[in-house]
């Protein structure tokens, strides 16, 4: 299978060339990278957003450059019905490869899409391919669950009821499910953690290692922090440690004096 697929490639090229707004005197962009294709031309984003672009079902109301879209209509070099964007996406996804990813900077008036060569994983993607019962709009979703982006909470939680995505706002991550299914438990493993059980049992194994001395917070959570959620930050870590520490006090697992932890 080619790289980038024909069609995408001169539509989001064609699209930067009927859209660029010519009065900025600015040029199009075309930038090939090891691993996509980087296109951004000048003006704001006809549609106004990408899911007014994607949801769209007639002709566009308006073209900034009337008479040059005319013209490249009757080449066949656009589409005449504003379903360029959206057959991107779907071509992508045909072809098991990352969405397209669109950047609109309406105060610096640019438009600029990637067009993704490789996919982020083989196996998932070939799950999207065979799921009827996810629509372009969940694969849209999935995707950027898949690139570590934070998606609308809305979405999420139906995501999550599918049994597809889960986690906690706004940190998601593809459910153990899904992961088994496609060979992706190491990743899920590191991207979520281990369980608190298996925590508690290497924090008590630790303080009775460290022995009478005893043990701070920071030596416990470097010794864990290998195994904590890869998808959350070290403040977040250190907090959950230290939720988690409280709570093993209360059960007189553990003890402290204030700066030492220290096994019962």
């Amino acid at each position: 299978m080619k790289q980038y697929d024909d069609y995408t490639i001169r539509e989001a090229l064609h699209n930067c060339i009927a859209h660029q707004d010519y009065t900025l005197q600015q040029r199009i962009n075309f930038v090939e990278n090891p691993g996509y294709i980087y296109y951004a031309n000048g003006g704001s984003f006809i549609p106004g957003t990408l899911q007014a672009a994607l949801k769209t079902q007639g002709p566009q109301r308006h073209f900034r450059n009337q008479r040059l879209c005319n013209a490249m209509v009757n080449f066949n070099m656009i589409d005449t019905v504003s379903r360029g964007i959206k057959k991107m996406f779907s071509e992508q996804r045909r072809r098991h490869f990352p969405m397209p990813d669109y950047e609109i900077d309406a105060v610096n008036k640019e438009v600029a899409v990637r067009i993704y060569g490789n996919v982020i994983n083989e196996r998932y993607t070939q799950l999207l391919k065979t799921d009827e019962t996810l629509t372009l709009q969940d694969c849209i979703m999935l995707d950027a669950i898949q690139k570590g982006r934070t998606i609308h909470e809305d979405i999420a939680q139906n995501l999550l009821k599918r049994g597809l995505i889960e986690g906690e706002y706004p940190n998601y991550s593809i459910s153990l499910g899904i992961a088994k299914v496609t060979h992706q438990l190491p990743t899920y493993t590191k991207t979520k953690g281990l369980d608190k059980e298996k925590l508690r049992q290497m924090i008590l194994q630790y303080l009775k290692n460290a022995g009478e001395e005893g043990a701070k917070r920071d030596s416990i959570y470097e010794y864990l922090k290998d195994v904590l959620p890869s998808n959350k930050t070290e403040e977040q870590q250190l907090r959950s440690l230290g939720d988690l520490l409280k709570a093993m006090k209360l059960e007189k697992l553990i003890r402290t004096d204030g700066r030492n932890w220290y096994l019962l």
